[in-house]
Order: C-alpha cells, then sequence, then structure tokens
C-alpha cells in the first residue's frame, strides 16, 4: 500500500464495557474494510483494557498516519440547541442532567450543523489519555451518529420513528414532517422494556398505528421485537445493514454493530 493510501485510511473505534470493536477503511478503496473485535477483561479497568487492545489491534497503525474515530457506547448523553453551544458551560449543562455522574470524564461535543444542535457526552478521563495518544480523534456516540445518518439517508416518510436496540438500552429517535424530534434512551433489560419505551414514545409523538412507520436497527433480538411490535404498528421496517456495503465484505465480516456501520456509510 503506498503512503496515500494510508493516509486515506481511516481506523474507527468503538469503545463499551463488553469490548471494542476496531475497523479499518478506505473510502478510495472499496474493499479494504477490515474488522477487529477485542473483549474486555473484567478484572481490569476500562483503560487497562483498551490499552491492551490498541497494542495487540493489527488495524492500528504505531505511526499516526491513520485518522482516528472514535465511539463512545454511553446512555449519558445530552444535546444543545447551536445557540447555545458554548464550550465553557458543557459542564454546567452535563451536571444539570446527570448530576450523580462519575466527575473523574471528559466532556465531549459533536456538533451537528444540518440538524441544528450539539451532542455532548461523557469519556472516562483514563480511556480518553489513552485515545489521545492515538493522535488527533474524533469523538461520536451512538445517537449522534444514528441522527447524522438519518440526515444523510433521507427515509422517505414525513413521520416516522427510529429504534437502535441494544443488549442494555433502547435509543429512540422520532422525526415529525422531515424534522429529528428530541431523542430518548432507555436503559432495558428484557424485550418487555423495549416494546414498552418504544409504544410510550410512539404514543407521546402522536404517531398513528397504521399510517406512521417504525425502523428497527440494532442487534439479532430485532427480529424478534419486529414480531412483538406488530399487533401494535401496523408499518415495521428492519434496517439490514446488508443493503448498506458490498455484498464480498459482508460475506467476509460478520458482527459490525450498527453504528460503526453508519459512521463509516456516512464518511
Amino acid at each position: 500500500m503506498n503512503v496515500t493510501n494510508i493516509l486515506d485510511t481511516t481506523l474507527s473505534i468503538r469503545i463499551s464495557t463488553n469490548g471494542f470493536c476496531f475497523c479499518s477503511y478506505s473510502p478510495s478503496q472499496p474493499d479494504s474494510l477490515r474488522y477487529h473485535f477485542h473483549p474486555t477483561e473484567d478484572d481490569k479497568s476500562l483503560a487497562v483494557n483498551l490499552r491492551k487492545a490498541i497494542d495487540s489491534c493489527p488495524l492500528v497503525n504505531k505511526d499516526d498516519t491513520q485518522q482516528v474515530k472514535v465511539i463512545i457506547e454511553t446512555t449519558e448523553y445530552t444535546v444543545i440547541p447551536a445557540e447555545y453551544d458554548n464550550k465553557k458551560d458543557y459542564k454546567v449543562y452535563y451536571r444539570c442532567c446527570f448530576p450523580k455522574s462519575d466527575s473523574n470524564i471528559e466532556i465531549i461535543p459533536n456538533r451537528l450543523t444540518a440538524q441544528g444542535f450539539t451532542v455532548i457526552f461523557p469519556v472516562e478521563r483514563g480511556v480518553y489519555e489513552v485515545l489521545q495518544s492515538l493522535g488527533e480523534v474524533t469523538y461520536y456516540t451512538p445517537a449522534s451518529i444514528l441522527m447524522g445518518y438519518m440526515t444523510r439517508k433521507p427515509f422517505p416518510e414525513e413521520n416516522y420513528m427510529l429504534a437502535y436496540i441494544q443488549q442494555e438500552y433502547s435509543l429512540l429517535i422520532p422525526v415529525r414532517e422531515g424534522k429529528i424530534g428530541l431523542t430518548n434512551i432507555f436503559r432495558s433489560k428484557s424485550q418487555e422494556d423495549h416494546l414498552f419505551y418504544m409504544l410510550s414514545i410512539w404514543k407521546e409523538q402522536g404517531f398513528s398505528q397504521t399510517e406512521d412507520t417504525l425502523y428497527l436497527c440494532g442487534n439479532k433480538s430485532v427480529e424478534e421485537m419486529q414480531l412483538l411490535i406488530s399487533r401494535f404498528i401496523k408499518n415495521r421496517k428492519r434496517i439490514n445493514p446488508n443493503e448498506l456495503f458490498p455484498a464480498t465484505l459482508l460475506n467476509r465480516i460478520e458482527g459490525i454493530p450498527f453504528d460503526l456501520q453508519a459512521l463509516i456509510l456516512c464518511e
């Protein structure tokens, strides 16, 4: 690979307490996608786990020639309208929403210019310091990625809701008259939890059971959720990752989280 291709390569890292996803990709080389998953060890801190994962990952260039993008999986984020986006106020906004959160954190902004707001979220300070050793890093959270994806890949309906289902939470993004509304995230331990929160937000937003559409994406439980919710919402569509990337890549790589795929798709 020549120098130009190396500089064109983006390393995307998804960080969660369950493990780290590394994905290397060059837009100029559609067949270049490489994926690596590194599980965490329960007896070590997240920062120590991350350092070990980075040191052992074959996709990480040690010479700082890669662009680095990092997804922080967290349920603690808040949205600030663009007119109130002031870095000096981030800690105040965050503490108002999450007064009991850990104090040993960095507050990170992710500006969504097209939507007119900024998402702020925490990064554990030890994790932040490890990531800064990789050079200049751009940070995201699943909520900001999916809102960006919905803007870049407009859906045909004016009124709909995107439900991102994960093992421990539901992320729900309503859209009315083509505009993204207030996103909601809930800790969900069971299918009944996911169903309850989806129907609650659906009703709160005034969506129609027969006219509006629910889009679902996320982990393997999405198929079961489609069946569960069929009694309540007529129009249900699953966002299939197989439609987002060339089949040659998907046939070779399994297990890439949808928000990581969406981040690559929107590059």
